[in-house]
């Protein structure tokens, strides 16, 4: 079992995510985070092996958030911006993963699943724009 925790400022998308994530019987959302003090505060002892984590949040950004979590936690950054830059960034600070708010859940599904297992996660755009340098 991979257990998830959820980190987004945004109730709508913590609940979508964790609906979609539910129907994977190998997968468990085990904490929801409505902001970066939060999940600071509450993943410690909570098992957690892959954090699903918004960028741009109102306290901690996901970027200044990503440096403060246990060393080895994966993470999936998202975000609506996907410029090469931020991308870059997020992957320099640690993140595991790279997803656009506009991915298919079967992406998202096999985001979690990839780092989880040590892996590195991009969609193919954000993978074309890193290569292209756009």
């Amino acid at each position: 079992m991979i257990t998830v925790a959820l980190i987004d400022d945004h109730l709508i998308v913590r609940s979508g995510f964790a609906q979609l994530l539910g129907l994977e019987a190998d997968l468990q959302v085990v904490a929801e985070f409505g902001s970066g003090r939060e999940a600071l505060a509450g993943l410690p002892g909570r098992g957690v092996q892959v954090c699903i984590c918004d960028i741009s949040m109102p306290d901690i950004s996901g970027l200044e958030l990503l440096s403060q979590l246990p060393k080895g936690m994966a993470t999936i950054m998202l975000s609506v911006h996907d410029s090469p830059a931020l991308v870059e960034q997020a992957l320099n600070a640690g993140a595991r993963g790279f997803l656009s708010k506009r991915c298919s859940p079967d992406e998202l599904i096999a985001a979690v699943h990839t780092v989880a297992t040590g892996g590195c996660y991009l969609t193919p755009d954000i993978a074309m724009k890193l290569a292209s340098g756009r």
